[in-house]
């Protein structure tokens, strides 16, 4: 059965991250003045980290949060896609802490795996326009023959909705609940092929659904 990382087994990976992405965000702001601000998301932010039993590792996601570009991206920003995204794998795999793989591409998240340490990170680049529409950084190699080339600014909602659900989780028997929910659709997804795989976030936000609905109470 799947299992919770402790807080214990979560405190060197966190700190390593931070460092890592301080790095980049240090050094791109300098040679490419581009800035941008982060965040941990999904279970990672709330110790809800599951190593699922089929894998030998658990994964932590990152949102980079675009907050000023140079003309030359803002002008034509949704042609600009493909290259902020391999000007952002370059940077952290330059950057990169001894034992990291080269970030790979998946779908929305540029992913590295430490194998030794047993443990990965998925970090996301997204961006909002002027009318503060979301945007993430989307590759669709999925539907394109995995050719890596065909990248856009996907629309997303902001997460307000999911953010008010998750403060409706109160008290010790609610949070249980949840872990026990979340823990449970971690391991159901496990085996998900790439159309059907879901991020840890999106399974979070299901599992909050389901324990609000245990409990009758109103999310909508």
């Amino acid at each position: 059965m799947c299992d919770y990382v402790t807080r214990k087994e979560l405190k060197e990976p966190k700190e390593i991250i931070n460092n890592w992405i301080k790095t980049v965000q240090k050094k791109i702001k300098k040679e490419e003045k581009i800035h941008f601000s982060y965040i941990p998301i999904g279970s990672g932010k709330r110790n809800m980290v599951i190593k699922q039993c089929n894998r030998k590792y658990f994964d932590l996601d990152f949102q980079i949060m675009l907050t000023r570009l140079p003309k030359k991206y803002t002008k034509k920003i949704s042609e600009k896609a493909k290259e902020i995204n391999d000007l952002f794998k370059r940077y952290f795999d330059d950057n990169a802490p001894e034992g990291f793989s080269k970030c790979q591409d998946s779908t929305q998240a540029l992913t590295s795996i430490n194998s030794e340490k047993g443990f990965s990170y998925d970090i996301i680049v997204t961006r909002k326009d002027d009318a503060d529409n979301y945007f993430i950084l989307y590759n669709k190699k999925n539907t394109n023959n995995a050719n890596n080339r065909d990248y856009w600014w996907a629309p997303r909602s902001n997460s307000t909705k999911e953010k008010e659900r998750l403060k409706l989780i109160k008290g010790s028997e609610m949070w249980n609940d949840l872990r026990k929910c979340y823990k449970k659709k971690r391991h159901d997804y496990k085996d998900c092929n790439l159309e059907n795989k879901k991020k840890s976030y999106q399974i979070l936000n299901e599992a909050v659904v389901e324990t609000l609905k245990n409990f009758d109470i109103d999310y909508e």
